[in-house]
């Protein structure tokens, strides 16, 4: 069957590396790399890549430039023929923005009528085990339980699964303790940002620089992103728009008339 297994020590005083044979160094399967952004300095921030079987939590609020790195993230993981979808929790995503990946291979946008359903969607998309991506954005933190079983889904259909949490005025221990194995922080380093209304295509007057901080999955360290300037667009309410979402339909159904 070949020579035994040997272990020869690591170059620089590692740890020791197993010498297999060739015929059962063919049975062992390889280790794939995670995911990256496609942008070089946020790439080098994160060598092995977006963890696949893990959970990925990015606090970015609205404004901060965090749709502009899912998009990226999103985008990378298409030309690696690999499927995506977004479960977008507070229907905010706006059509136009992420058009362009529908061209890109198998691309999905699933917007339900709760926050709570997000979970649902999100939990379906994994045991499918079609997406090699799957992102959550702009949903409150889950609960422990249901982060559970996401991430051992994730790790059953070697997907990588991204939350971005919506913005909550006070977040507990429990919130920020969901079994994330990486935590992303990003935040804009300069000033001047245009926000972005429903039905306008804004700008940023010139190229804007992303702080993105590494909280947890290795040590402590910040990168600067440089994005170019189209904005992407996500709708809003306004105040003069009456909202008619799905969650808005079960108040507006009509009493049955009690039978005398």
């Amino acid at each position: 069957m070949g020579a035994p297994a040997l272990a020869q020590p690591a170059a620089g005083g590692g740890p020791l590396q197993l010498s297999l044979p060739e015929r059962l160094q063919r049975l062992v399967p390889a280790v794939r790399r995670g995911l990256a952004f496609g942008i070089p300095a946020l790439d080098a921030a994160l060598p092995s890549g977006v963890p696949r079987g893990q959970i990925t939590a990015l606090d970015a609020p609205l404004g901060s430039g965090g749709t502009t790195l899912l998009l990226a993230l999103a985008a990378t993981t298409l030309a690696a023929d690999e499927g995506v979808a977004i479960v977008d929790a507070e229907r905010s995503l706006a059509p136009q923005a992420a058009a362009h990946l529908a061209a890109l291979g198998p691309f999905w946008v699933i917007r339900p009528r709760t926050d709570e359903n997000a979970w649902w969607c999100a939990d379906v998309l994994l045991r499918t085990g079609a997406f090699g991506l799957v992102i959550v954005d702009r949903s409150p933190a889950p609960p422990r339980r249901i982060a559970v079983r996401l991430q051992r889904l994730a790790h059953d259909k070697d997907t990588a699964l991204v939350i971005r949490e919506a913005a909550t005025r006070e977040r507990t221990d429990a919130q920020l303790s969901y079994g994330a194995s990486v935590r992303l922080c990003v935040g804009a380093s300069d000033s001047g940002f245009i926000p972005a209304l429903q039905g306008w295509g804004g700008v940023w007057p010139a190229p804007r620089t992303l702080r993105v901080t590494t909280l947890k999955g290795g040590a402590p360290r910040a990168a600067e992103v440089v994005v170019g300037s189209p904005l992407p667009d996500r709708l809003r309410p306004h105040w003069a728009v009456r909202d008619r979402r799905a969650p808005q339909r079960a108040d507006r159904r009509p009493q049955r008339k009690s039978r005398r």
